[in-house]
């Protein structure tokens, strides 16, 4: 009896042995298997920043300008930022950036300030008497969606005298001739023409005007139909909640390549004045061969364009779709999604009215624009009599 209890204590002092030796060996594995994974050469990632981008860029684009302009709070450097090298501002340099641009006339700025929506955003558009049947029918979509805080920046004397004969003078106004750098004509102009051009290279103007009274501009052109109530106050919240985002685009096209001119959303911030700035100095300087639209393309190519941290957003093309997308592919009714907007691009001349008819977006009474032109040359006949009686 005694010699069996021996046994069974010299079995269990054995299998403590061998639990012991066990635990050891695992313990000793993880501890190799664990050094290796934390010294295994990471994984590349450079490619999220050539791939995971807004447009599909040439990796020999200069990344020199891009620092953004943040609210964040500073942070004390680390030796690693330190030793990191001084940005190349060259194309700053060569680039004029106005510190400030002299104020408006009084009767502008009060308009202004009369149509400010919450966070000093402005709804902006520009035209010329001959876009007038376009105009009004923005004006009916805008009212339509409960937004009637608004400012139409007049290339002419005649559209602003006929809206202020239609009840908006108070939201129109004239572009003060310190603005342009060409003179606009007031009869509509085909798409790419020169005098399309000038008109397009205006827009940028006024709104680079606006930025410097730290204006938050919501650009609209007048052939976008407005649909969606609520749809200003979604698209600042996506402004307002990434402090990094200078602009909300709509996007051109379907690939993701292109900005849209015509309707987006742009804070009052550095680099926005950048932008505009060599927008500007690309229509000024390129004989004529580019629109608006291609040179704001050309100029974004400068900015910092990396999703994470650029301050370029493109909207979200089934919402906010250009007319490639909506009337030639039909893809927002293909997958049953109501969008916020509907720009009318893609389409000339006649066809753009007819188009936004066949749609159910044409809101304007033709007979009462009819009727109004009627009047409004009537009363310049009587002026332009009086003014002769006193010659």
């Amino acid at each position: 009896m005694a010699l069996l209890k021996l046994d069974k204590k010299k079995g269990l002092i054995g299998l403590s042995f061998v639990l012991i030796f066990t635990s050891l060996t695992f313990l000793v594995r993880f501890q190799s298997t664990f050094s290796e994974l934390i010294t295994t050469t990471p994984i590349d990632s450079s490619y999220l920043t050539n791939e995971q981008s807004f447009f599909d860029i040439d990796d020999t684009v200069s990344n020199s300008n891009s620092s953004i302009l943040c609210s964040c709070p500073p942070t004390e450097s680390t030796e690693e930022e330190e030793e990191r090298p001084v940005e190349d501002n060259s194309n700053d340099k060569k680039l004029e950036i106005p510190e400030s641009l002299p104020p408006p006339p009084q009767e502008l700025m009060d308009k202004i300030n009369a149509n400010l929506l919450e966070d000093r955003v402005l709804i902006v558009a520009t035209a010329n008497y001959g876009m007038r049947n376009h105009v009004y029918n923005w004006i009916e979509t805008l009212k339509r969606t409960g937004e009637t805080k608004f400012l139409i920046f007049c290339f002419d004397q005649k559209l602003y005298d006929h809206l202020k004969l239609t009840g908006y003078g108070k939201r129109a106004t004239l572009i003060p001739d310190i603005w342009y750098h060409q003179h606009v004509e007031s009869d509509f102009k085909t798409y790419f023409s020169q005098e399309y051009r000038i008109i397009t290279h205006s827009k940028t103007l006024v709104v680079q005007q606006l930025l410097y009274l730290d204006v938050n501009v919501f650009f609209s052109d007048v052939d976008v139909v407005w649909l969606r109530p609520g749809m200003v106050d979604y698209v600042t919240t996506l402004l307002r909640i990434r402090p990094e985002t200078g602009v909300l685009f709509q996007q051109e096209g379907l690939n993701q390549q292109e900005v849209n001119s015509g309707f987006y959303l742009m804070r009052s911030t550095y680099e926005m004045k950048r932008l505009l700035a060599e927008t500007i100095e690309i229509q000024d300087t390129s004989e004529n061969s580019k629109t608006q639209q291609g040179a704001m393309n050309a100029a974004l190519n400068n900015l910092n364009l990396d999703l994470r941290t650029s301050q370029i957003v493109l909207l979200d093309i089934l919402h906010f779709p250009n007319g490639f997308v909506y009337y030639t592919h039909d893809l927002p009714n293909k997958h049953g999604i109501k969008p916020y907007i509907v720009h009318a691009n893609y389409l000339v001349g006649e066809e753009k009215k007819q188009k936004l008819i066949e749609s159910n977006f044409w809101y304007l009474n033709d007979t009462w624009l009819d009727q109004m032109d009627a009047k409004l040359e009537q009363k310049i006949k009587i002026k332009k009599k009086k003014n002769n009686t006193k010659h």
